[in-house]
């Protein structure tokens, strides 16, 4: 008889919402009937008999005799229960299901108490286990949270940095490291004539052939395209191009290349035009200047008569700014085949102990002038690829500057090694020195140094910007070493001459 026969209504219903493990067992223990709660903490099957399974069989064996006899329901206060080595300790309550004037044959139905340890350990385990599931749930919230909230950080700040990048004045051209364009700008796309469809994802080698070998970018090579700045001529526009590698520290390799691209073809219009104003001025006062400069020297000479003594000092000092005014007509002219790369130079075997005696004996008298140890110290046999007459000027335009800015009785010394592949021709002196922050504005146009003690000192700023040029020229570098009021060293190296 199952318990759908044994109970009926309300009593079936209680059965099967109860909370507690349900058993009915017939007058011999045999498990008739489990509810479900009983099937979920306890691994028993129908038909196996429950006193074969437990430890108290006496106990139960005598409980189940007397049920039927009592009024009140009979309790087991410790019940162990072993199931597959496993011991379940709980409290059974035993009540009879049939009266003793019934013929058949008494059942019983036995609830077992959850309050025992093992079913309490169950019971909390799967508290633990939903508290665990609720506390994930939550985690889980608050990083999805934090997460959603990260996005909209990030997809705020890409909005800004590409309003920023698109609000540029300069085109900016991104390829990773296969080449390909992944960005670029609305000034570029102007500024090339191109539609961000066409080009997003297309090969740069392929969009930008010439520019490729001007940066040096081999489509497939993992090597860091170098870091430069360079002006070409593209498409009748005048560029300045600065190229930088984009390089992943973390994981050590090349994520690309990003492009810089200044429309400077007005610029350089204006530079063109201020070059050609440069030397046609200059050649229309180099013509007055050579007449004006020839009649002095006639008056000098004493050519054009005797004239008085005291007219003297006045024309020493006309002759002083004639010469001055020449020197500056000549610097001009320099600086303007400079910038247009006109500056024609002729390249021989220049031998450096020749050019140094030459500045050497030519700057000599200046020196004496202001009683300064003026040295040499030259190797012998030292040769550079150049121009004699441009090297000469460069030089030349050093050792005036030591010997301007060196108070008298000081020191300046020319000296000439070879450092391996180089030849170093330094000119140190003992004079005022220059501060960093004028050092990173000696090679400017037209800028002087202006001080107490070097506002009398006269020059036109174009010195050594032009040195710097033609050191250039000669594949060299100009170095500056100097602290000021601890002297300057200004050091040239040039590559030394192959045969």
């Amino acid at each position: 008889m199952n318990s759908v026969k044994l109970l009926s209504g309300n009593a079936y219903s209680l059965w099967r919402v109860s909370m507690e493990p349900l058993l009915i067992l017939d007058a011999k223990g045999n498990i008739q009937d489990c509810n479900i709660v009983a099937k979920d903490c306890l691994p028993l099957k129908k038909g196996i008999s429950l006193l074969d399974i437990v430890q108290e069989k006496s106990d139960l064996q005598h409980a189940l005799q007397n049920s039927g006899d009592q009024e009140d329901p009979r309790v087991i206060d410790l019940l162990t229960i072993v199931i597959d080595n496993m011991e379940i300790r709980t409290r059974a309550q035993i009540i009879s299901l049939q009266d003793s004037a019934s013929h058949n044959a008494p059942c019983f139905i036995v609830s077992l108490n959850q309050n025992s340890p093992e079913l309490e350990s169950l019971e909390i385990a799967a508290k633990l286990n939903d508290q665990r599931v609720e506390n994930l749930r939550d985690n889980l919230t608050i990083v999805t949270k934090k997460l959603l909230e990260k996005t909209l950080q990030l997809a705020e700040q890409k909005n800004k940095v590409s309003t920023i990048i698109n609000g540029m004045g300069e085109g900016l051209i991104g390829c990773d490291d296969n080449g390909a364009i992944i960005h670029i700008n609305q000034a570029a796309l102007n500024l090339f004539d191109l539609s961000e469809q066409e080009i997003i994802g297309a090969s740069f080698a392929e969009y930008f052939s010439e520019l490729t070998k001007y940066i040096e970018y081999h489509p497939g090579s993992s090597m860091l395209v170098e870091q430069k700045i360079f002006d070409v001529r593209y498409n009748v526009k005048d560029l300045r191009i600065s190229v930088s590698p984009i390089f992943d520290e973390e994981e050590q390799r090349n994520d690309g290349f990003v492009l810089i691209v200044q429309d400077r073809t007005e610029q350089a219009e204006l530079d063109r035009m201020r070059s050609d104003l440069i030397s046609i001025v200059s050649h229309e006062l180099r013509s007055p200047l050579t007449s004006i400069k020839g009649y002095l020297d006639l008056m000098i000479s004493g050519d054009l008569g005797v004239f008085p003594l005291e007219m003297k000092s006045y024309i020493d000092i006309i002759s002083s700014n004639t010469n001055r005014l020449a020197t500056l007509i000549d610097d001009m002219l320099d600086l303007s085949r400079i910038e247009s790369g006109k500056l024609n130079m002729s390249f021989g075997k220049v031998e450096i102990k020749y050019l140094c005696d030459l500045v050497f004996l030519t700057m000599k008298p200046q020196a004496e002038k202001k009683k300064l140890k003026f040295s040499l110290d030259v190797e012998e046999g030292l040769a550079i690829s150049g121009d004699i007459d441009r090297m000469q000027q460069a030089l030349t335009n050093l050792v005036s500057n030591a010997i301007k800015y060196t108070p008298e009785e000081g020191s300046v010394i020319i000296h000439a090694i070879r450092t391996k592949e180089f030849i170093t021709i330094s000119v140190k002196d003992s004079g005022f020195g220059i501060s960093n922050d004028n050092q990173n504005r000696l090679f400017q146009k037209f800028f002087r140094i202006k001080n107490e003690k070097t506002r009398n000192i006269g020059g036109t700023g174009l010195g050594l910007c032009i040195t710097k040029s033609i050191v250039e020229a000669h594949d060299g570098k100009i170095i500056v070493d100097s602290e000021e009021g601890q002297g300057s060293n200004f050091i040239l190296e040039i590559p030394a001459y192959h045969s």
